[in-house]
């Protein structure tokens, strides 16, 4: 039995640490695996339609710091897996395999004063708990290792993470040129020097995906620097997304720091260049596979932008970057770690 504690899903309405448990569940079921998952009130798509099996205490923002009750629990159960940093309860904790995956150390290196203490807190606290740890990237185990030392101690495996079902779309025709964002635009994301490298190319728009509407001091700023060349397409889904990258000039993706990086994935996977920053896991992910920049800011991005005007260099670049996009994928990702449950479990 493998215990899923799904706090994740009332956590976000959507997001990629629910991409990843909901792919992991798929592969479960499709090795008719015994499981349980434990939902909470949420509005979360990826569990719409599944019974809530448990109430919270008393709110989710106090929930989501408690040990999981596991009243229901069921000797045989062997794995417990939390979606996010959460550990069962003392009474039983010894009598479970307990597994934590760490998707990045953003709230440690760019702080936000106590929320962070408090996140890091309990990351430090489910992670010194486990008995084993997956990392979404060498980048992230370093991390783990840089600022919770005492985890050294502890199994330590990399399973990358996967992207959806992506490919270069027939027909890339499209009346509008753009240039691709995705994701959320706070602080580390950069979002303001990828706004800024467009300023001097008015033969390109800017497409934003995710991260919620614009702000009325993103819209200021839009308008200064690309006056009429932008616009937020909102929630897409999966068939979109891929429509709009297959579609678009290229992606930008300036982040100075990333757990993973899945849409610098996506992208390779739909056909479309990549320009990113050659920092943290992009660096690692991307391989050689996309334009990276070092110390990244717009001049260099608009510099970019202009090297991928030549069609030779720009084909190449799509291939290579198709090539090795094929490498990951969430069924890689749900196998890998089923068998690092098992190794944990039953150590050799």
């Amino acid at each position: 039995m493998i215990i899923i504690d799904g706090i994740i899903f009332s956590l976000q309405q959507s997001g990629g640490i629910s991409v990843y448990f909901d792919e992991l569940i798929k592969e479960i079921k499709k090795n008719d695996i015994s499981y349980s998952l434990i939902v909470y009130d949420n509005n979360n798509p990826y569990v719409k339609g599944l019974p809530v099996n448990t109430k919270t205490r008393l709110n989710m923002n106090i929930e989501r710091f408690l040990d999981v009750d596991l009243g229901f629990f069921e000797k045989g159960s062997s794995i417990f897996h939390s979606s996010y940093y959460r550990l069962p309860n003392k009474k039983i904790r010894s009598e479970l395999t307990v597994i934590t995956t760490v998707h990045d150390f953003t709230e440690e290196i760019f702080s936000r004063g106590a929320k962070s203490y408090v996140h890091h807190w309990q990351k430090k606290r489910a992670i010194l708990g486990s008995d084993g740890i997956i990392c979404i990237s060498e980048c992230t185990k370093k991390d783990l290792l840089k600022f919770i030392p005492e985890a050294a101690n502890i199994p330590i495996k990399v399973i990358y993470n996967g992207v959806g079902d992506f490919k270069p779309a027939a027909n890339k025709k499209s009346s509008e040129k753009y240039v691709l964002f995705v994701g959320a635009r706070n602080g580390y994301k950069n979002f303001s020097a990828c706004v800024q490298s467009l300023s001097t190319h008015s033969d390109l728009n800017l497409v934003v995906v995710g991260g919620g509407q614009f702000t009325n001091d993103e819209i200021n700023f839009l308008e200064e620097n690309v006056p009429g060349r932008y616009r937020h397409a909102g929630y897409v889904t999966e068939v979109l997304l891929n429509d709009l990258y297959s579609q678009a000039y290229c992606l930008i993706y300036p982040s100075l720091y990333e757990g993973f990086g899945i849409p610098v994935i996506e992208a390779m996977k739909s056909g479309c260049p990549v320009i990113g920053s050659n920092s943290s896991s992009v660096s690692e992910i991307a391989s050689g596979a996309a334009i990276l920049i070092d110390d990244i800011t717009s001049d260099k991005i608009s510099d970019a932008l202009v090297v991928l005007k030549d069609d030779v260099y720009r084909s190449n670049l799509i291939a290579t970057g198709f090539e090795h996009s094929q490498k990951y994928s969430w069924s890689k990702m749900a196998e890998q770690t089923l068998n690092f449950y098992n190794e944990i479990r039953d150590p050799k």
